[in-house]
């Protein structure tokens, strides 16, 4: 705590028990601030790799289905979509980035990860993740499915397989029926808008947080995937009031669309 060494000097030179009280004060404030963001830091840089690198895998996946259209999705049928390999490749991804935001949040309890710039810009990225128009679920099941896939020590999740078999249980199944029930639609418009549109934000999420790719890698985007709305949605709810520290936003939503595609009346 040298930087602080100059208000004990100040307050030699003043004198005075009032303005010395005054000075320790101060001092010991900016101490516990500085301790704080110190803090805050070193849960960041111990808790955010995981967290990026399951983002990292998820956004990989939407953005190969999303460049087919999500077509695969349509022999799912009336059969179990857990035995469709994309379905139930991209609902373990999801419910395992899920997971991974659970496992920081409860790590996080005694700590105020606002206290350093990227804990703040990553709050950011959750907050708009979770909002009313970007979810793809509501958040207690959302945060439901990703308890599920909490190992038991607590710190990281379980793997494919252990989903798959976990996934006859039938609590598991009822928290997933919601998200099977979306990439069901996943060919149609709304479903797969929706889906592109969680993509677009975990792509900014990643390049912002992991600008220089060290757990990351550094993709290209799908604009031309989007409707005339997500653009819309996009640039003006999600980049426009959650996000707008997001360098490059038109990497991910592209240049204003000025027809809605056919077929895509999003």
């Amino acid at each position: 705590m040298a930087d602080f060494e100059w208000f004990k000097m100040l307050a030699a030179a003043l004198g005075g028990g009032l303005t010395v009280k005054i000075l320790d004060i101060a001092y010991l404030e900016l101490r516990r601030k500085d301790e704080k963001s110190q803090s805050a830091t070193k849960f960041v840089d111990q808790h955010l790799d995981p967290l990026l690198k399951a983002a990292d895998e998820l956004v990989g996946k939407l953005h190969s289905l999303g460049k087919e259209d999500f077509k695969t999705f349509a022999a799912l049928g009336t059969g179990d979509p857990l035995a469709h390999a994309d379905c139930s490749s991209t609902a373990f991804l999801l419910a395992r980035f899920w997971a991974q935001v659970e496992i920081l949040r409860e790590q996080a309890l005694y700590v105020t990860i606002s206290e350093d710039e990227r804990g703040r810009r990553l709050q950011s990225f959750l907050d708009c993740l979770e909002s009313r128009g970007v979810r793809l679920l509501d958040r207690i099941s959302q945060r439901a499915i990703g308890e599920t896939l909490i190992a038991s020590s607590g710190s990281s999740t379980i793997r494919f397989i252990a989903f798959i078999k976990s996934a006859g249980d039938p609590d598991m199944a009822r928290w997933l029926a919601p998200l099977m029930a979306i990439l069901r639609k996943a060919p149609h418009t709304s479903e797969r808008q929706l889906l592109l549109q969680y993509g677009a934000v975990l792509h900014a999420m990643i390049d912002t947080l992991d600008g220089d790719h060290s757990v990351t890698r550094d993709r290209p985007a799908i604009p031309n995937k989007l409707s005339k709305r997500t653009w819309r949605d996009l640039k003006y709810r999600v980049f426009g009031t959650y996000l707008r520290f997001v360098k490059d936003q038109p990497k991910y939503i592209g240049r204003p669309k000025t027809r809605t595609a056919a077929g895509d009346r999003r």
